[in-house]
């Protein structure tokens, strides 16, 4: 089943759906901002992926989109919308990079979902108590965790606190007790395995035995055996980021040591060649924000300074070309933020610039961390966005758009906003 927009030549390769006098517009150009939007599903309750997951097919000219009813594919030229999968998987991991097969989770199965033919098949059984996370460069391994089962007491301590009666619910990204069910889920120290399974031949590698809370496993875009994973819980208590080969015989590599009390690395992410992996760094906490990136083939660091009085992202992001940073702002909600920004509910384009080295150099110099900053330019107006729902910011292939998701109309739907600016005046 497909449904079209029509083509709306002003909107420089997506297009307009015709609405009545009484409907929302499709597009506009966001007053406070100049650039121009586009809400690209239809459905209530449609999201795009997590910001670290890869979610584009066809060359990059398709967007995988999951709804209420299953997965839908946006043609970004056209604007038209394709049901491709029915039925909501457990977990929706990507589109593989090599294929552009859909790979979703569901009872137990790794399945990966031709989006032409919209068939799926089973390509791996994941082992007992075990979840798969992501698929490799190549889509000949697939990467997952094993967690022991707590006891019934036990698990139940590490669940959010019931909501007290009567009180609406936000959304299931954060939520009032999210921060404490963390500490709560870390003290556990529940044994855990990180593993992966061939999709050629179904062998099982257990990569590392652990009783840290492991998360966010995410295979290198382009080096089918480098694997990324973080150890989960308060950031202020661990050391997140870590680097693993995918052999079964490596030891983990830490990416960022702290060195300041309460400093944090956090949301880990890859450039799209794969050379960089880029975090939210705060030194400390709610005071002093950079983006961080380290690079996997030399070594080399770079920290981007965040504009003053520009609070925290969420989660940035990277254009393909790595040329443009974007964040999506952070709400008011005491209860899911760690400080108290003022006017912070905007989604943000990024340009980077490095602080140039004047003449002289000492002999380690060449192994110090290179320092740069950002100039941040307003792209979307989230003041109606409520940040119990994240809204995941990415961009699209030709980095010309960049696709996030948001209730800032009531329903979660998901939008892109053009990069370039639609006009010099801001005003619809």
């Amino acid at each position: 089943m497909k449904k079209a927009f029509k083509l709306w030549p002003a909107l420089a390769g997506f297009a307009l759906v015709v609405h009545a006098a009484d409907e929302l517009p499709r597009t506009w150009i966001d007053p406070d901002t100049g650039h121009r939007i586009v809400q690209l599903s239809t459905e209530p309750g449609s999201a795009c992926l997590y910001f670290t997951q890869y979610a584009y097919t066809a060359g990059g000219t398709k967007l995988l989109m999951t709804t209420p009813r299953g997965i839908d594919l946006v043609t970004l030229k056209t604007g038209e919308i394709e049901h491709v999968g029915q039925g909501r998987p457990e977990r929706v991991l990507q589109t593989g990079r090599k294929t552009g097969a859909i790979f979703y989770a569901k009872d137990g199965f790794l399945y990966a979902l031709d989006p032409a033919t919209k068939e799926s098949r089973p390509v791996a059984k994941a082992p007992p108590k075990g979840s798969f996370l992501s698929v490799n460069a190549n889509e000949t391994l697939a990467a997952g965790t094993i967690t022991e089962a707590a006891s019934n007491a036990r698990a139940a301590a590490a669940q959010p606190a019931p909501a007290p009666a009567g009180a609406v619910q936000k959304g299931r990204d954060n939520y009032p007790d999210k921060h404490d069910m963390m500490d709560r889920r870390l003290a556990e120290r529940l044994p855990m395995i990180l593993f992966t399974v061939n999709l050629q031949t179904g062998e099982y590698t257990e990569l590392l035995h652990t009783t840290d809370w492991l998360g966010h496993v995410q295979f290198s875009p382009t080096d089918p055996a480098l694997l990324m994973y973080c150890h989960e819980g308060r950031q202020w208590k661990l050391d997140r980021v870590w680097l693993i080969r995918a052999d079964g015989k490596s030891q983990p590599m830490l990416v960022h040591q702290r060195t300041m009390k309460m400093e944090i690395a956090v949301h880990e992410y890859w450039s799209n060649d794969g050379q960089w992996i880029w975090y939210d760094l705060q030194t400390p906490l709610s005071e002093d924000f950079w983006v961080a990136g380290y690079n996997v083939a030399d070594g080399r660091r770079i920290q981007y300074h965040l504009p003053p009085g520009m609070y925290r992202s969420v989660h940035y992001n990277t254009t393909p070309d790595g040329a443009l940073f974007s964040g999506d702002g952070s709400g008011m909600d005491p209860a899911l933020v760690y400080g108290h920004p003022q006017d912070s509910q905007w989604l943000y384009l990024l340009r980077p610039e490095l602080i140039p080295d004047l003449p002289g150099e000492t002999p380690d110099q060449q192994h110090m961390i290179q320092a740069g900053r950002f100039t941040a330019e307003r792209l979307v107006n989230l003041a109606r966005h409520d940040y119990s729902v994240e809204p995941n910011g990415n961009f699209t292939p030709d980095g010309k758009w960049l696709v996030f998701r948001s209730n800032l109309r009531g329903p979660t739907q998901v939008y892109a906003v053009e990069v370039a600016r639609a006009s010099a005046d801001p005003s619809p």
